[in-house]
């Protein structure tokens, strides 16, 4: 038996989600003659926008403080009496932390299944956020006392052997999501929301330790083709390639796209959304004129 897992997160209204908003609105407006009452959605989007509800609180900001602890919690990294005394420490009383309706109740309710889930959408869509590579260089004086930066190549190559393993990994879980969506054009945006929800929430576990076994299995050597303070591209001798701007992320495996450019492991998956509810209507009978 199937069990559907009723996950709430935040809908964030981002490039397809106000889309669908917007030509809902308008169709709704006139739609007894149309035919067809759905449109095809990529399916890159529909995730995209998910994971990113599902990591992001109502305030519509996400705490990083809080969601890195979540997924220590998750990952086992942690324990819940090493949390409570990091959170402690940072002057936060674990007593007034509700057990439900806050990302902060992650923290102390023990739900595994939820904090593995939560912590998946929040690792998952880390990809999508504007690289801060500075860390990666080493700042000096120039001989005229101007400054120079430095790539730093053994933290270079320790920071890009985490995201390649996150991104190969990502770019499974967006293909387990996509494969187990249903195709039915009599299902809303939100429908689908909840069945990418379900996915996460099941696959989870297994998303968070292939991460780390790819990550303990990857021996490449990985060359910097562009690495500014906001803008990573880079490859490696195994034939990946990894490019991440403030815009978008592509990661290629021997030039194939496994994740980016609306495409999952090489493939663009599309689903059927409803977008509009009411029936179709029938003509009105016109009424034949008589001469009089």
């Amino acid at each position: 038996m199937r069990v559907m897992i009723k996950i709430k997160f935040n809908l964030q209204k981002t490039a397809v989600g106000g889309l669908l908003f917007l030509v809902s609105h308008q169709a709704l407006c006139s739609v007894g003659e149309l035919r067809v009452k759905h449109i095809d959605v990529p399916a890159y989007n529909l995730i995209s926008d998910t994971l990113v509800g599902m990591s992001t609180p109502s305030s519509g900001k996400r705490n990083d403080f809080v969601l890195q602890l979540v997924c220590d919690l998750a990952r086992g990294d942690k324990n819940q009496q090493e949390v409570n005394a990091v959170l402690q420490h940072n002057h936060i009383d674990v007593q007034s932390i509700p057990a439900k309706g806050s990302m902060s109740s992650l923290l102390i309710n023990g739900d595994k299944a939820d904090q593995a889930s939560t912590c998946a959408a929040y690792i998952a869509t880390s990809l999508f956020n504007s690289s801060d590579n500075a860390a990666l260089f080493d700042k000096s004086k120039t001989e005229s006392g101007k400054d120079e930066l430095t790539l730093n190549q053994p933290r270079f190559a320790r920071e890009m052997k985490v995201r390649m393993s996150l991104a190969q990994a990502t770019a499974n879980l967006y293909a387990v999501i996509a494969t187990n969506l249903p195709n039915n054009n009599e299902l809303s945006f939100s429908d689908y929301q909840q069945s990418v929800a379900s996915s996460v929430y099941h696959y989870a576990p297994e998303y968070l330790k292939l991460i780390q076994k790819l990550y303990a299995s990857d021996k490449a050597t990985y060359t910097p083709v562009t690495v500014t303070s906001s803008v990573t591209s880079i490859s490696d001798n195994q034939g990946r390639e990894l490019e991440i701007t403030p815009q978008s992320i592509k990661f290629k495996s021997k030039g194939v796209v496994w994740l980016g450019e609306g495409k999952i492991l090489g493939k663009e998956y599309f689903i059927p959304v409803k977008i509009i509810d009411s029936p179709v209507a029938n003509k009105p009978k016109t009424s034949k004129k008589t001469n009089k």
